[in-house]
Protein backbone atom coordinates (compact mmCIF):
# COMPACT_ATOMS: atom_id res chain seq x y z
CA UNK A 1 0.00 0.00 0.00
CA UNK A 2 1.52 3.37 -1.21
CA UNK A 3 1.47 6.85 0.71
CA UNK A 4 -0.73 8.15 -1.43
CA UNK A 5 -3.55 5.35 -1.05
CA UNK A 6 -2.66 5.66 2.68
CA UNK A 7 -3.42 9.90 3.02
CA UNK A 8 -5.80 11.84 0.85
CA UNK A 9 -4.49 13.82 -1.98
CA UNK A 10 -5.90 17.20 -0.13
CA UNK A 11 -3.16 16.19 2.88
CA UNK A 12 -0.67 15.36 0.44
CA UNK A 13 -1.14 19.12 -1.44
CA UNK A 14 -1.40 20.47 1.69
CA UNK A 15 1.72 19.25 3.17
CA UNK A 16 3.33 19.94 -0.02
CA UNK A 17 2.75 23.48 -0.02
CA UNK A 18 3.59 23.92 3.65
CA UNK A 19 6.65 22.76 2.72
CA UNK A 20 7.52 25.02 -0.25
CA UNK A 21 6.38 27.96 1.83
CA UNK A 22 9.23 26.77 5.26
CA UNK A 23 11.95 26.76 2.42
CA UNK A 24 10.97 29.54 1.01
CA UNK A 25 10.45 31.33 3.95
CA UNK A 26 14.10 29.89 5.23
CA UNK A 27 15.62 30.82 1.35
CA UNK A 28 13.92 34.70 1.98
CA UNK A 29 15.59 35.10 5.57
CA UNK A 30 18.68 34.06 4.83
CA UNK A 31 18.94 36.22 1.40
CA UNK A 32 17.63 38.89 2.92
CA UNK A 33 19.62 38.94 6.35
CA UNK A 34 22.59 38.28 3.84
CA UNK A 35 21.33 41.51 1.89
CA UNK A 36 20.87 43.74 5.12
CA UNK A 37 24.05 42.90 5.88
CA UNK A 38 26.05 44.23 2.58
CA UNK A 39 23.78 47.09 3.18
CA UNK A 40 24.86 47.90 6.99
CA UNK A 41 28.62 47.17 6.07
CA UNK A 42 28.33 49.41 2.96
CA UNK A 43 26.96 52.58 4.89
CA UNK A 44 29.44 52.20 8.06
CA UNK A 45 32.16 51.61 5.49
CA UNK A 46 34.90 54.22 6.36
CA UNK A 47 35.29 56.56 3.32
CA UNK A 48 37.96 59.77 2.18
CA UNK A 49 34.73 60.96 0.11
CA UNK A 50 33.03 63.81 2.24
CA UNK A 51 29.79 62.97 0.57
CA UNK A 52 29.45 59.86 1.97
CA UNK A 53 28.97 59.52 5.44
CA UNK A 54 32.32 58.99 7.52
CA UNK A 55 32.84 56.80 10.32
CA UNK A 56 36.19 55.46 11.58
CA UNK A 57 36.63 52.22 11.51
CA UNK A 58 36.75 51.30 15.05
CA UNK A 59 33.02 53.02 15.47
CA UNK A 60 31.94 51.43 11.86
CA UNK A 61 32.64 47.65 12.94
CA UNK A 62 30.82 48.43 16.33
CA UNK A 63 27.80 49.73 15.14
CA UNK A 64 28.00 47.52 11.94
CA UNK A 65 28.07 44.32 14.51
CA UNK A 66 25.30 45.79 17.17
CA UNK A 67 23.14 46.75 14.00
CA UNK A 68 23.30 42.98 12.29
CA UNK A 69 22.76 41.08 15.82
CA UNK A 70 19.85 42.60 16.22
CA UNK A 71 18.37 42.07 12.70
CA UNK A 72 19.57 38.86 12.78
CA UNK A 73 17.61 37.74 15.67
CA UNK A 74 14.09 39.66 14.98
CA UNK A 75 14.98 37.64 11.82
CA UNK A 76 15.34 34.76 13.12
CA UNK A 77 12.42 35.01 15.32
CA UNK A 78 10.05 36.18 12.47
CA UNK A 79 10.89 33.20 10.33
CA UNK A 80 10.35 31.05 13.64
CA UNK A 81 6.93 32.41 13.91
CA UNK A 82 6.29 31.94 9.99
CA UNK A 83 7.48 28.04 10.30
CA UNK A 84 5.17 27.45 13.11
CA UNK A 85 2.43 29.33 11.49
CA UNK A 86 2.41 26.40 8.72
CA UNK A 87 2.65 23.69 11.05
CA UNK A 88 -0.95 25.16 12.93
CA UNK A 89 0.61 25.52 15.75
CA UNK A 90 -1.11 29.22 17.06
CA UNK A 91 1.49 31.51 17.66
CA UNK A 92 -0.57 33.77 19.86
CA UNK A 93 0.66 32.71 23.06
CA UNK A 94 4.16 32.49 21.98
CA UNK A 95 3.87 36.25 20.74
CA UNK A 96 2.06 37.07 24.06
CA UNK A 97 4.50 35.79 26.29
CA UNK A 98 7.81 37.26 24.12
CA UNK A 99 5.27 40.53 24.89
CA UNK A 100 4.98 39.73 28.78
CA UNK A 101 9.13 38.86 28.63
CA UNK A 102 9.91 41.62 26.72
CA UNK A 103 8.11 44.47 29.35
CA UNK A 104 9.16 42.18 32.35
CA UNK A 105 13.18 43.16 31.31
CA UNK A 106 12.48 45.94 30.30
CA UNK A 107 10.66 46.84 33.61
CA UNK A 108 13.86 45.13 35.54
CA UNK A 109 16.42 46.59 33.68
CA UNK A 110 15.76 49.95 32.89
CA UNK A 111 18.96 51.58 33.77
CA UNK A 112 20.80 48.78 31.59
CA UNK A 113 18.55 49.64 28.46
CA UNK A 114 19.10 52.84 29.02
CA UNK A 115 22.73 52.96 29.60
CA UNK A 116 22.87 50.96 26.41
CA UNK A 117 21.08 53.32 24.34
CA UNK A 118 22.96 56.45 25.58
CA UNK A 119 26.32 54.08 24.89
CA UNK A 120 24.89 53.73 20.98
CA UNK A 121 24.68 57.29 20.54
CA UNK A 122 27.76 58.11 22.02
CA UNK A 123 29.66 56.16 19.25
CA UNK A 124 27.49 56.87 16.85
CA UNK A 125 27.54 60.56 17.47
CA UNK A 126 31.15 60.01 17.93
CA UNK A 127 30.99 62.13 21.27
CA UNK A 128 34.21 60.81 22.34
CA UNK A 129 36.40 57.75 21.59
CA UNK A 130 39.51 55.45 23.32
CA UNK A 131 42.26 57.49 23.91
CA UNK A 132 40.31 61.07 24.21
CA UNK A 133 41.20 62.43 27.65
CA UNK A 134 37.18 63.89 28.76
CA UNK A 135 35.48 65.39 31.48
CA UNK A 136 31.72 64.07 32.76
CA UNK A 137 30.01 63.35 36.01
CA UNK A 138 32.63 65.22 37.82
CA UNK A 139 35.43 62.83 36.58
CA UNK A 140 38.06 63.68 33.83
CA UNK A 141 40.31 61.25 32.59
CA UNK A 142 41.93 59.54 29.81
CA UNK A 143 38.97 57.21 28.15
CA UNK A 144 40.28 53.06 28.26
CA UNK A 145 37.60 51.64 27.28
CA UNK A 146 33.99 52.52 25.10
CA UNK A 147 31.56 50.58 25.66
CA UNK A 148 27.84 50.19 24.81
CA UNK A 149 27.34 50.13 28.54
CA UNK A 150 30.20 51.89 30.49
CA UNK A 151 32.77 53.42 30.04
CA UNK A 152 36.44 53.34 31.98
CA UNK A 153 38.12 56.33 32.57
CA UNK A 154 41.87 56.66 33.76
CA UNK A 155 42.59 59.95 35.40
CA UNK A 156 46.30 61.16 35.99
CA UNK A 157 46.40 60.01 39.30
CA UNK A 158 46.33 56.72 37.41
CA UNK A 159 42.79 55.68 39.55
CA UNK A 160 40.26 54.03 36.91
CA UNK A 161 36.51 55.45 37.01
CA UNK A 162 33.73 53.14 35.50
CA UNK A 163 31.21 55.15 34.63
CA UNK A 164 27.46 53.82 33.33
CA UNK A 165 26.69 55.69 29.80
CA UNK A 166 23.09 56.32 31.05
CA UNK A 167 24.77 58.58 33.79
CA UNK A 168 26.73 60.62 31.20
CA UNK A 169 25.49 63.94 30.62
CA UNK A 170 27.96 67.18 29.77
CA UNK A 171 31.17 65.85 28.49
CA UNK A 172 33.90 67.94 27.99
CA UNK A 173 36.51 66.58 25.24
CA UNK A 174 39.76 68.19 25.36
CA UNK A 175 41.24 66.44 22.67
CA UNK A 176 38.99 67.34 20.02
CA UNK A 177 40.66 70.07 17.44
CA UNK A 178 43.13 72.49 18.74
CA UNK A 179 43.92 73.72 22.06
CA UNK A 180 45.08 77.51 23.23
CA UNK A 181 48.03 77.87 25.05
CA UNK A 182 47.77 81.28 26.97
CA UNK A 183 50.99 82.76 28.95
CA UNK A 184 50.59 86.35 30.72
CA UNK A 185 54.05 87.86 31.62
CA UNK A 186 54.26 90.87 34.06
CA UNK A 187 56.57 93.04 33.67
CA UNK A 188 57.32 95.99 36.51
CA UNK A 189 56.65 99.34 35.52
CA UNK A 190 60.02 100.83 35.93
CA UNK A 191 61.30 98.03 32.86
CA UNK A 192 61.98 99.46 29.30
CA UNK A 193 58.41 98.11 27.63
CA UNK A 194 59.77 97.83 23.98
CA UNK A 195 63.22 96.25 25.29
CA UNK A 196 60.59 94.13 27.53
CA UNK A 197 58.22 93.18 24.59
CA UNK A 198 61.37 92.36 22.19
CA UNK A 199 62.93 90.03 24.38
CA UNK A 200 59.31 88.15 24.69
CA UNK A 201 59.16 88.40 20.86
CA UNK A 202 62.82 86.62 20.41
CA UNK A 203 61.60 84.27 22.90
CA UNK A 204 58.62 83.38 21.02
CA UNK A 205 60.16 82.44 17.36
CA UNK A 206 62.78 80.20 19.48
CA UNK A 207 60.35 78.24 20.90
CA UNK A 208 57.95 78.38 17.62
CA UNK A 209 60.95 77.25 16.16
CA UNK A 210 61.63 74.16 18.51
CA UNK A 211 58.51 72.58 19.36
CA UNK A 212 56.24 70.11 17.39
CA UNK A 213 53.63 70.57 19.53
CA UNK A 214 52.70 74.06 18.29
CA UNK A 215 50.17 73.98 14.83
CA UNK A 216 50.07 78.16 15.01
CA UNK A 217 51.79 81.08 16.37
CA UNK A 218 52.90 81.80 19.38
CA UNK A 219 52.37 85.24 18.70
CA UNK A 220 52.62 88.55 21.60
CA UNK A 221 49.06 89.38 21.98
CA UNK A 222 50.65 93.10 23.41
CA UNK A 223 49.91 94.68 26.77
CA UNK A 224 46.44 93.10 27.93
CA UNK A 225 46.23 94.58 31.26
CA UNK A 226 47.40 96.92 34.08
CA UNK A 227 47.74 96.19 37.48
CA UNK A 228 49.19 97.43 40.45
CA UNK A 229 52.54 95.80 40.24
CA UNK A 230 53.22 96.29 36.29
CA UNK A 231 51.73 95.78 32.90
CA UNK A 232 50.49 92.31 31.03
CA UNK A 233 51.87 90.87 28.48
CA UNK A 234 49.93 87.72 27.22
CA UNK A 235 51.13 85.18 24.55
CA UNK A 236 48.71 82.80 22.56
CA UNK A 237 49.80 79.75 20.61
CA UNK A 238 47.36 76.87 18.56
CA UNK A 239 48.82 73.86 19.91
CA UNK A 240 47.79 69.94 19.56
CA UNK A 241 45.72 68.28 21.92
CA UNK A 242 46.74 68.20 25.91
CA UNK A 243 50.31 69.84 25.02
CA UNK A 244 49.10 72.83 25.86
CA UNK A 245 50.79 72.82 29.53
CA UNK A 246 53.93 71.53 28.06
CA UNK A 247 54.15 74.79 25.34
CA UNK A 248 53.29 77.18 28.36
CA UNK A 249 55.98 75.73 30.57
CA UNK A 250 58.48 76.41 28.09
CA UNK A 251 57.42 79.98 27.18
CA UNK A 252 57.67 81.08 30.72
CA UNK A 253 60.90 79.33 31.14
CA UNK A 254 62.62 81.31 27.65
CA UNK A 255 61.09 84.43 28.63
CA UNK A 256 62.62 84.14 31.79
CA UNK A 257 66.22 83.39 30.24
CA UNK A 258 65.70 86.34 27.95
CA UNK A 259 64.55 88.66 30.92
CA UNK A 260 67.54 87.65 32.97
CA UNK A 261 70.07 88.37 30.16
CA UNK A 262 68.54 91.76 29.99
CA UNK A 263 68.20 92.85 33.46
CA UNK A 264 64.27 92.79 32.91
CA UNK A 265 63.17 93.27 36.07
CA UNK A 266 59.28 90.94 36.39
CA UNK A 267 56.19 92.66 38.22
CA UNK A 268 56.14 90.16 40.88
CA UNK A 269 59.60 91.09 42.15
CA UNK A 270 59.57 94.54 41.46
CA UNK A 271 59.14 97.47 44.15
CA UNK A 272 56.37 99.47 43.77
CA UNK A 273 56.22 102.84 42.57
CA UNK A 274 55.39 105.31 45.02
CA UNK A 275 52.36 106.49 42.72
CA UNK A 276 50.72 103.08 43.19
CA UNK A 277 50.84 102.77 46.60
CA UNK A 278 47.52 101.63 48.71
CA UNK A 279 46.21 105.34 47.85
CA UNK A 280 46.21 104.74 44.13
CA UNK A 281 44.03 101.20 44.45
CA UNK A 282 42.13 102.66 46.85
CA UNK A 283 41.21 105.78 44.34
CA UNK A 284 42.44 108.19 46.74
CA UNK A 285 45.24 110.18 44.24
CA UNK A 286 43.62 112.39 42.14
CA UNK A 287 45.63 114.09 38.92
CA UNK A 288 47.43 116.80 37.94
Amino acid sequence: MTIQELLPQAVMMDAAVSLIKITVIIIATTIGLRLVGKVIDRIFTPSTDSKKIYLDEKRAKTLGVLLKSVLRYSGYFVAGVMILREFHIDTTSILAGAGIFGLAVGVGAQSIVRDVIAGFFIIFEDQFAVGDYITTVELSGVVEELGFRIIKLRDLNGVQHIVPNGSIGKVTNFTRGTMQAAVNIPVAYDADVRKARAAVEEAVQEIQSEMKEIIEGPKVVGIIDFNPQGVIFRIIAKVVPLEHVKVETALRARVKQKFDALGITFASAAVIPKNTSEEVRNGKVSGG
